[in-house]
């Protein structure tokens, strides 16, 4: 019996090998990156140039997941990722990374799931570039140096999660997550929010558990229509 377990153990390592040798690049010339059968990760990228020459590297170009944490990477301009698919790409926690363009996601546009930008240094973000995303359900914004949400900033028909939360935002502007008929979850804590004007949280949802979450923050006061045709059944406004 022990004979046979090694050799299923064995059979099995085989067939992982084997797997991650058809579903990514050589090793060898994908560096900084690193790939296996979950996805790719280029957290050792020193730079822009690096991860644009990793991405440049003939093999399987669709895969499940992006991981790029805690890199010096400072930008990532449109073409970064050449011609590489990705159903959910991490970003996060690269404190140099001051510029992000949502075109350097073009060839995974109508397969991305999740996004997260989470812990970053972005001070702007394409917010409405968003909706040519069509299978997005989730994005996260937290703990960058965003300092004001525009008036209708995010428009998606099918976004369930947004986060917010830990930016230096001081404005959000009216209709800013009207148009978010399927949003279950907004996180807004940790700001510099001191007042919400009319229609600032005035929410489209259709979810009947819709949960926002405010608390963290300095909200002082609200104006009457602030949350004007919000159905919200989880709000969270304390400290």
């Amino acid at each position: 019996m022990g004979c046979l377990l090694v050799a299923a153990a064995l059979c099995c390592s085989g067939i992982l090998v084997v797997a991650r040798a058809r579903s990514c690049p050589e090793a060898a010339d994908f560096l900084p990156c690193t790939c296996d059968i979950r996805g790719i990760g280029c957290g050792k990228a020193n730079s822009t140039a690096e991860l644009t020459k990793a991405f440049r590297t003939d093999g399987p170009k669709e895969h499940t997941d992006l991981w790029i944490q805690r890199s010096t990477v400072e930008s990532f301009p449109p073409g970064v990722l050449g011609d590489f698919v990705f159903r959910n790409v991490y970003i996060e926690v690269n404190t140099n990374l001051t510029s992000f363009s949502l075109q350097s996601l073009n060839k995974s546009r109508t397969f991305i799931v999740q996004l997260s930008l989470f812990g970053n240094a972005l001070t702007t973000f394409a917010y409405s570039g968003i909706r040519d995303f069509p299978k997005l359900t989730m994005l996260n914004l937290g703990k960058n140096r965003l300092e004001r949400i525009p008036d209708h900033a995010f428009q998606h028909p099918k976004l369930k999660k947004l986060v917010l939360s830990d930016n230096p935002i001081q404005a959000v502007g009216a209709y800013a997550f009207s148009a978010l008929p399927e949003l279950e979850m907004l996180r807004l804590t940790g700001t510099r929010v001191t007042r919400l004007g009319n229609y600032a949280l005035s929410l489209g949802s259709r979810v009947p558990k819709l949960k926002v979450l405010l608390s963290g923050g300095n909200l002082a006061s609200l104006s009457p229509l602030a949350f004007s045709d919000t159905r919200a059944q989880i709000l969270c406004l304390g400290q």
